[in-house]
């Protein structure tokens, strides 16, 4: 269920963690496989913590999002690729939005994160249209 989804991501991303834990990275990225929802639901929670007014807790949230991309599937990755996350991990950087509240780090890892997956995903259009539409606003 949705509720152990967000107790796993909330320990991987407390803000009082003093580093990366990835007993709890990995045991979200498990409990995303094991739920017949589990990109839908992980990926609305995800976005919660990447737009996090606390640099800390983005950070590791986008940790965990690269950890998902990597360990998730074909599922997780279609989940990213949808415009409706996209258009979330945009607001992060365009000063439209929050850009001008985002840390530089935390608006760095989420352009590195869609130039990496436009490379390694060239299926998933619409993560390469975000990357481009980005790099033209000269973000």
């Amino acid at each position: 269920d949705g509720a152990s989804l967000e107790s796993w991501l909330n320990k991987a991303t407390n803000p009082s963690n003093r580093q990366e834990d990835w007993e709890y990275i990995m045991g979200f990225c498990d409990q995303v496989k094991k739920e017949l929802e589990g990109p839908q639901i992980s990926v609305k929670l995800l976005v919660h913590k990447i737009q996090s007014p606390q640099e800390w807790e983005a950070l590791q949230a986008l940790t965990v999002l690269e950890a998902c991309m990597r360990n998730c599937g074909r599922g997780f990755h279609n989940e990213v690729g949808k415009f409706r996350f996209l258009n979330e991990l945009v607001k992060v950087i365009s000063p439209k939005y929050l850009g001008d509240k985002v840390s530089e780090r935390v608006k760095t890892k989420v352009i590195t994160m869609l130039y990496s997956w436009t490379v390694s995903l060239p299926d998933e259009a619409k993560i390469s249209e975000a990357y481009h539409m980005l790099k033209l606003q000269g973000e």
